[in-house]
């Protein structure tokens, strides 16, 4: 049973589990990465991923968008992980 399998909107929290489950602290992105090319595979989308890791995911505008302006999401696939844990007194 999933954690967060009750939480909506269900597809988000889905997919935030399934990127927890994958190591991705800083300087240990290559699961992450192959994640992300795994995913524009499997939904048909176009994509660039380079020698160090980073990932391009190209979706084409919806029926009637053609002529929109482009939108462009960014962020970064490595978290940085808490050496100790730091409780207050």
């Amino acid at each position: 049973m999933a954690v967060l399998e009750n939480l909506k909107p269900e597809r988000v929290f889905y997919y935030f589990e399934e990127i927890c489950n994958i190591p991705h602290g800083s300087g240990n992105t290559k699961q992450i990465s192959d994640y992300l090319v795994e995913f524009a595979k499997k939904k048909e989308l176009r994509f660039i991923q380079d020698e160090m890791g980073n990932v391009v995911i190209f979706k084409e505008a919806s029926k009637g968008y053609e002529e929109s302006p482009t939108v462009i999401l960014q962020g970064h696939v490595d978290m940085v992980c808490e050496k100790n844990s730091h409780e207050s007194a």
